[in-house]
């Protein structure tokens, strides 16, 4: 993956290769243009992915280079840079289909949150030689792994690598595609991992990828990958804290299918106040606990289609702990782009 930034301060563009050097994504090349001219000639050499440029600069500003590639029908994403007195081009840029902003002075939180939020937003866009619904899969086994790295469930980690595995071979992968395939993966994984726990993933990211001689090596390299996450967040965790969303996960996955499963139930069985569950689940698992309860639930329904195809959609709902289809079938759609029935059908 590719980044041009531009900025005629030196400072800044040095300060960013810096910060861009020890972020959560990798880039494979990072250029630097001092002006907009010099950006432009770059982009015709060879097109980046990503663009990070400073609204003002002397000759040609940010935007007016914006608009340049824009007019020329370049599809790339923009992060602007600007000052708080300068926050009112943001609109002009944003009619440009910038990405997403980034305001002075630049610190390594901000950065890594605005370049995982943009993997996260077009996923298609890294991952141009693979098909939509390839996309699509790989999107959300980037969540699940993240979820069950959050969540420090092994069986569930290796269930879900065997999955996208498993597909992988149904698409009739090359060893060399399937390398370049993980890489992708990982890319996605690393931001979804970041935006929960606001801290970059451990291990060189391509490792797993190039030492790899074969696929039962690449697996190997991956769970290993996957498990030291877990381990590496784990050991940030009290131990109280630690034990009773425990308690709780375990009670949602015994109980998902009962449609009144609620908060008061959940810290009941752990034996704490509602607020204290609300909070711990949060500080824990870097998500509401009802977000939770709708994401396990909705994994389980698809699980379920696969497992049992000639169920209907509602018995699927009803089984998965839904009472209300409809609102079953729109959320269902919008975690993974397709509505249960069409998802049934493909699977």
């Amino acid at each position: 993956m590719k980044i041009l930034i531009v900025d005629d301060e030196p400072v800044i563009r040095k300060g960013l290769i810096k910060l861009l050097g020890s972020g959560p994504i990798a880039f494979s090349e990072i250029e630097e243009a001092r002006s907009g001219e010099e950006a432009l000639r770059l982009i015709e050499s060879g097109k980046p992915d990503l663009i990070v440029t400073d609204i003002r600069m002397n000759a040609m500003s940010g935007l007016d280079l914006i608009e340049r590639i824009r007019s020329a029908g370049a599809d790339i994403e923009v992060i602007v840079l600007t000052g708080y007195a300068d926050f009112h081009y943001v609109q002009r840029a944003l009619r440009n289909q910038v990405s997403d902003y980034l305001l002075k002075p630049i610190t390594q939180e901000n950065l890594n949150e605005v370049l995982a939020k943009t993997m996260l937003r077009d996923p298609a866009k890294w991952a141009s030689q693979i098909d939509a619904d390839a996309i699509r899969t790989m999107a959300g086994t980037a969540a699940a792994l993240a979820r069950s790295v959050l969540a420090e469930n092994r069986e569930d980690l290796r269930d879900r690598l065997s999955e996208w595995f498993a597909y992988c071979r149904e698409r009739g992968y090359s060893f060399t595609e399937l390398k370049s395939a993980m890489a992708h993966l990982e890319l996605l994984f690393r931001s979804e991992l970041y935006l929960v726990v606001k801290e970059q993933p451990s291990g060189e990211p391509g490792d797993r990828h190039r030492n790899a001689a074969s696929v039962d090596e690449l697996f190997a390299n991956w769970e290993r990958y996957l498990v030291e996450q877990s381990a590496r967040i784990a050991d940030k965790r009290s131990p109280r804290n630690k034990r009773v969303v425990d308690e709780a996960i375990r009670f949602i996955g015994e109980e998902y299918a009962d449609s009144g499963l609620n908060l008061q139930l959940i810290a009941d069985r752990a034996g704490v106040s509602t607020a204290y569950m609300s909070k711990m689940f949060r500080e824990v698992m870097g998500k509401p606990i009802t977000q939770y309860i709708s994401e396990f639930r909705l994994e389980a329904a698809r699980q379920y289609m696969i497992r049992h195809p000639e169920a209907k959609i509602a018995a699927v709902a009803e089984n998965c702990g839904f009472s209300d289809y409809p609102y079953f079938s729109k959320i269902f759609k919008k975690h993974y782009g397709v509505s249960p029935l069409e998802y049934k059908e493909k699977n």
